[in-house]
């Protein structure tokens, strides 16, 4: 693999090996360029080599001649002056080529402007979850272009480990991800690195992240149930999600339970009475609190509850499932 990585390097078309340019993969070419008003740059010539064949070779663009020789230097100011360039051979076959993007690390409006991806809060733009630790998991974004548009390039990685990714094909918008060595009864020690390239035209974007599994851990919604006690006693239970790992004495969870009169939905807060341990004991006429345990009894009556709850990690700071309810 090492031997075909130096022989595709050889070939494509690249000579300028510095600091502001750098090779995504075979005959990919990215190019830092600062797009503020008169600011030089090294970057913005950029050497190309055809290989070993001959000052008769020469160069096209856009199907245009654009220079002979076996090497031709490009000057970069603009996404217009980036594009793929290819050369040949006096028969007009095509000898090798390669492909120019522009990444803007300054512009008008600041450092790194990002486009192609929405962004979701302060300068993040990847959301990653996964529902349990099994070693798989799913990060997904939002593309403010035309999905038939953009290119996805993903890579995830930590040490001594295998990350296998695959881009959802139809809206490009998600990719999963599998840690093939993950082990959930070992301590992480690093985090995962998650890179995305994005390509729009001659733009080029980078975006990443980086986190624990077990930071970004999110059970499923849990299951309730409901059994009539009879003498107006309504006992209310739930299961762990059956995608949680076993077993649950090493993996367990903790749930926020809530009991609301029927008018209200499971966001509503409650003021749970600060007299009560736990706050087990409505507080005008609603139920709030947390427990580990799996089940509640409520004196039915006339009265009508939404049942709400809810699950995350008991150890970790890491997100609340979404919010299961019934009708009780």
């Amino acid at each position: 693999m090492d031997l075909l990585w130096s022989l595709l390097s050889i070939t494509c078309l690249f000579l300028q090996l510095e600091g502001c340019t750098r090779v995504i993969k075979p005959n990919t070419v990215v190019v830092d360029v600062d797009m503020t008003l008169n600011t030089p740059s090294p970057c913005r010539n950029v050497k190309l080599q055809c290989g070993e064949h001959g000052p008769s070779v020469y160069w096209q663009r856009k199907k245009q001649k654009i220079g002979k020789g076996s090497e031709l230097t490009i000057h970069v100011d603009e996404f217009l002056d980036a594009g793929n360039f290819t050369c040949h051979n006096d028969n007009g076959d095509i000898l090798n080529h390669t492909l120019v993007l522009i990444q803007v690390t300054k512009n008008d409006r600041g450092e790194h402007p990002k486009q192609i991806l929405q962004e979701i809060s302060d300068q993040i733009y990847i959301k990653c979850e996964t529902k349990n630790y099994s070693g798989v998991f799913e990060c997904s974004w939002n593309l403010n272009m035309n999905p038939n548009t953009v290119q996805i390039l993903i890579e995830a990685h930590r040490s001594n480990s295998s990350i296998s990714c695959t881009v959802h094909d139809q809206d490009k918008s998600r990719a999963v991800c599998h840690e093939l060595t993950y082990c959930p009864f070992q301590e992480e020690l690093e985090k995962v690195g998650f890179n995305l390239h994005a390509i729009d035209g001659p733009r080029f974007e980078n975006y990443s992240s980086e986190f624990f599994l077990a930071d970004i851990v999110k059970p499923e919604k849990v299951q309730i149930h409901k059994k009539d006690e009879g003498d107006k006693k309504v006992v209310v239970s739930w299961e762990y999600p059956q995608s949680w790992d076993h077993p649950h004495s090493y993996f367990p969870l903790t749930f926020e339970v809530k009991a609301l009169k029927n008018k209200h939905n499971c966001d509503h807060e409650v003021r749970s009475d600060p007299r009560t341990p736990n706050h087990k004991v409505p507080h005008k006429g609603s139920y709030h609190f947390f427990t580990e345990e799996t089940s509640l009894q409520l004196n039915h009556s006339t009265k009508k509850y939404v049942f709400c709850v809810r699950a995350k990690d008991m150890y970790c700071n890491s997100p609340w499932s979404e919010w299961s309810a019934m009708y009780v």
